[in-house]
């Protein structure tokens, strides 16, 4: 015998003695087949817990237990199949139930109501004990009319059992909302969502004092163990196992297992199962009702299948109104208060400035504080300033163009990431197969290469604007570039230029954006709010701190790496290059070896792939979280890019020291060529030169090695050269690309687009109200130019609303802590208190990362 848990599917238990179970099921055979299953586990000892972990049976029930398996489950072939398989069958178990009540078997029906009774040794709220107990009973009532009337063909009947029926109608939507089993399923489709929209639409009255019962619709994902991880069986075969050649007789040694079979495999849940249950039930009540429920499917099987279960809600409780967040109402405040700055910036600045401007009558600088502030919110001073093209005569025109197109590969990338992420495709598996056997999706795994452009251009242009001013302009002199003051000035003024706007996303973040949408796979885009490690993200640290308790907008890593780097690199390189030209150039150099070095050690000893892309062998995956923490946010390793655009930023000054205003250095044709056939080589082989391994999942060990030592380093010098070429007039039709005006713009709300688009991606991937499916490259390509579309005008927006007036802000801040200056002409509103950030390293507008 065996004392069990019986399933609740997903919240009626099937329960009968035999006598009954036999007529009960007679009518259908596959309830019966099923419930014939449950018989095999009946209780037989009411002192025995229902929540007894250990199973305990005889070993005469394993034979029959064994047939009926086999026969109910004669068409799966694997294991993943093989579990959905059965989860099919207690689903199946629920729509037979509904047949129950719509026929009038009342026997049958009434055990949903034992079930309820049970379930209040779950530590399940009353409330929600209450509401189940009303669903149970609605079935019950509707059954027994059903039966009491079969036989009723007159018309003074009619007329109530169809009042009475319809009263009670609403018990079908329930169970009609639940999850069933989709198409797909052996292509691994585990999204058995049911209907979102029907179960929200559920509202009945329950009782005479008018409360209602409202549907809720609930997502359950239940994990499997490692153990059944079904990537571990996609791809190319390893050797042969040696016990398949062993003699029959002999005895085979007993396989080691494997330490981790028995942790969670988290990555893909076996099942997503949706639940439309009473509003009344929390997240807790529902996952101890699923618990209770596969805990009896397991003991069905003799096996353990699920390893965890996790379940989201979402209802429409008061407490879950924005009304009901405090720091929601806030950011809703600040927000608001920032759009009536703008708008009466923008009326004053086009009603009053303008008139004043005409008349020759207006000084900027003469203006009282409180006006220079309103003008730094104008709509309309601010927009022209993003919309202008005009080439000034020390401007780098085709960085613009770079700006935006890796911006662009960046979010390609993250398009495919996201939506793999979200576990919102019903076809995922299949997709993960095929995606590494073609040879142009190497552009989209490889998009972590155009991290290394930002990087580049961050070096670049803070190394090209401070040579320039100690070089060229001679308006930093020897001194301050060796002042530790003057370093912390640098410092502080790049916290202010970058931190507001990043403050502003992360507060509309985890507040706003978590109440703008609904739906099946809907949830927080940061689980846990950033609750915990807001912190370390404002202190630039969270790619050291606290990964392990919160990943809080994971992908501003970059800017960790990159406050970093001007903190620590660029002083050592600056000084290093300005007193000693060779002696600069060697340090640049070696630390790019060590670098190297020290990423090829780390590499080495965990075993890790030798770039983060998908693979034959899809248990790669497993290995890449170890790998962020390890390697890809690391900023000893990631510096290459950085190191080299500082080199070439000082080249540029170094190389056209006699030209004040240019720097052209026109080079000689064969020179030029080499260097763009060798840039494009390194930068084809960064990109492409783990085709092979990606379609097998196997590389050679000198392969590998050459890739983690030329790979990243070989794209930053392929993109050193196509910068220096272009900023030199080198570039010819390149430069004419990048250089492109419309890129002018979009290049400047860049650092916007960065920080926004992968909210934008997964606010539109968690908003669907069915699952995802891969189809065409044409589909993701127009998914692509949508993303790319409203990236930007949500940048435009944000750059509008907090970036351009920070600027100005930060811009007067400073100018009026520094010592008096000859007047200057008049210029436009806040020219001058910008003007040092439009000659600065660009650093909000060059930002952008992976």
């Amino acid at each position: 015998s065996i004392s069990i848990p019986l399933p609740l599917s997903p919240c009626l238990l099937f329960s009968l003695p035999f006598h009954r179970l036999i007529r009960e099921s007679s009518s259908s055979p596959s309830m019966s087949r099923f419930l014939l299953l449950l018989l095999l586990f009946q209780p037989i000892s009411t002192s025995d817990s229902l929540f007894d972990d250990e199973i305990q049976f005889d070993e005469s029930d394993v034979p029959h237990m064994g047939s009926l398996f086999t026969d109910l489950f004669s068409d799966s072939k694997q294991q993943l199949i093989l579990d959905l398989d059965l989860f099919r069958s207690v689903i199946n178990a629920h729509m037979e139930y509904g047949n129950a009540i719509q026929e009038g078997n009342v026997e049958l029906v009434k055990y949903g109501m034992q079930i309820v009774e049970k379930m209040k040794e779950l530590d399940i709220s009353a409330a929600c004990l209450a509401d189940m107990f009303h669903l149970t009973w609605s079935a019950v009532e509707y059954a027994t009319y059903v039966e009491e009337t079969k036989n009723c063909t007159t018309c003074q009947c009619t007329p109530m059992i169809h009042q009475k029926k319809n009263e009670r109608q609403w018990i079908f939507n329930v169970l009609d909302a639940m999850g069933k089993m989709p198409s797909g399923l052996t292509g691994g489709n585990n999204l058995w969502v049911g209907s979102w929209t029907g179960c929200r639409k559920i509202e009945v009255v329950k009782n005479k004092q008018g409360q209602l019962w409202k549907g809720q619709y609930c997502l359950a994902h239940l994990n499997p163990y490692n153990r059944d991880n079904p990537l571990k069986s996609i791809g190319p075969s390893g050797p042969a196992d040696e016990k398949c050649f062993q003699h029959p007789n002999t005895t085979a040694t007993p396989a080691e297992e494997d330490p981790n079979d028995s942790k969670c495999f988290d990555l893909i849940p076996l099942l997503n199962f949706g639940l439309c249950m009473p509003d009344t039930c929390t997240a807790y009540d529902v996952r101890k009702m699923v618990k209770f429920a596969y805990r009896g499917v397991e003991a069905l099987v003799g096996r353990d299948l699920v390893c965890n279960v996790s379940v989201e809600c979402r209802n429409e409780r008061e407490e879950a109104e924005i009304s009901q967040s405090p720091l929601s109402m806030f950011t809703l405040v600040l927000l608001s208060f920032l759009i009536i700055m703008c708008i009466f910036g923008s009326i004053y600045d086009y009603v009053v400035v303008s008139d004043q401007k005409e008349k020759n009558q207006f000084h900027y600088n003469s203006q009282p504080l409180f006006i220079k502030s309103l003008l730094a919110f104008s709509v309309y001073n601010n927009l022209s300033k993003v919309m202008e093209t005009e080439e000034k005569g020390d401007q780098i025109s085709c960085l613009y163009g770079l700006r935006f197109l890796s911006m662009c590969w960046i979010i390609l990338g993250h398009l495919y990431y996201y939506i793999a992420r979200s576990l919102t495709t019903d076809n995922l598996i299949p997709t993960l197969v095929n995606f590494p056997q073609m040879f142009y999706t190497q552009i989209i795994v490889q998009a972590p290469l155009a991290v290394d452009s930002f990087f580049f251009l961050s070096g670049m242009l803070a190394c090209y604007i401070t040579f320039k001013k100690l070089i060229k302009d001679k308006t930093i002199k020897r001194h301050q570039i060796l002042s530790v003051g003057g370093w912390l000035v640098i410092y502080l003024r790049r916290y202010l230029r970058l931190t507001p706007m990043y403050v502003m996303i992360m507060l509309m973040n985890v507040t706003l954006f978590t109440f703008v949408s609904n739906g099946p796979f809907w949830r927080p885009i940061e689980p846990e709010g950033c609750r915990h490690t807001w912190w370390v993200n404002l202190l630039y640290l969270n790619n050291f701190l606290m990964q392990d308790i919160e990943c809080c907008m994971g992908w501003t890593w970059y800017m960790a790496n990159d406050f970093q780097f001007h903190v620590v690199l660029f002083p050592i390189i600056v000084i290093s290059l300005y007193l000693n030209k060779k002696v600069g150039l060697a340090i640049s150099g070696l630390m790019i070896v060590l670098s190297t070095v020290a990423k090829l050690i780390i590499m080495e000893v965990n075993d890790y792939p030798p770039a983060p892309l998908l693979t034959a062998k899809l248990t790669i995956v497993q290995k890449l979280d170890a790998y962020w923490n390890d390697v890809y946010v690391m900023p000893y390793i990631r510096c290459g890019p950085f190191i080299c655009g500082c080199i070439v930023g000082y080249l540029m000054i170094d190389l056209t020291r006699e030209k004040k205003n240019s720097i052209q250095y026109p080079m000689k044709w064969r020179n030029a060529a080499i260097g763009w056939t060798i840039s494009t080589i390194l930068g084809l082989y960064s990109v492409f030169g783990l085709y092979e391994y990606a379609r097998t999942g196997d590389i050679s060990d000198w392969w590998r090695i050459l890739y983690v030592v030329m790979g990243r380093n070989g794209f930053s010098l392929a993109i050193s050269w196509v910068t220096f070429a272009c900023s030199t007039g080198n570039g010819g039709l390149v430069t004419k690309i990048l250089a492109f005006k419309t890129f002018i713009p979009l290049g400047k709300i860049t650092f916007g687009a960065y920080l926004i688009h992968p909210i934008m991606l997964q606010i539109y991937n968690l908003s669907r109200p069915q699952p995802f499916h891969f189809t065409t490259f044409f589909q993701m390509f127009v998914h692509f130019i949508e993303t790319v579309f409203i990236s930007y005008f949500a940048a435009l927006l944000i750059h509008l609303l907090v970036e351009a007036p920070n600027q100005i802000f930060e811009g007067l801040l400073f100018s009026s802590l520094a010592k008096p200056r000859k007047p200057r002409p008049e210029q436009k509103n806040g020219e001058r208190a910008i003007e040092d950030h439009e000659k600065s390293p660009m650093i909000s507008e060059s930002n952008g990362a992976h």
